[in-house]
């Protein structure tokens, strides 16, 4: 079951998830327009396949460690570490650790 949006003026928390990492999935907190931002929750070893968004992007760890391939090289991004996408830029994402990721996008011709 998905949760709802968060409402204009509404706050939440994206402080590490911890021992509570197992039970939380990935969330999409709000999209308003072309903004677009959510919370993924990715076990060790998840993969997501490459691919690319429309719009500029960034990839921020919350908590554990994701290795990031851009264009063929790799960036390794731990908590607190902010990687910031062009737009139509190729990308993947494996977690090396247990991680949590807040990734806000901008998708150009989104209402």
């Amino acid at each position: 079951m998905s949760l709802p949006h968060l409402a204009s003026g509404q706050i939440a928390s994206v402080l590490p998830l911890g021992a509570r990492l197992d039970q939380t999935a990935t969330q999409a907190l709000f999209k308003e327009g072309p903004l677009e931002v959510m919370r993924l929750v990715l076990k060790a070893g998840k993969h997501v396949p490459p691919h690319a968004v429309d719009g500029p992007m960034t990839v921020q760890c919350l908590e554990g460690e994701v290795r990031v391939r851009v264009d063929g090289s790799e960036r390794q991004l731990h908590q607190g570490d902010l990687l910031y996408l062009g737009p139509c830029v190729r990308y993947d994402v494996t977690a090396v650790s247990d991680a949590s990721v807040l990734v806000t996008m901008v998708l150009p011709g989104s209402r």
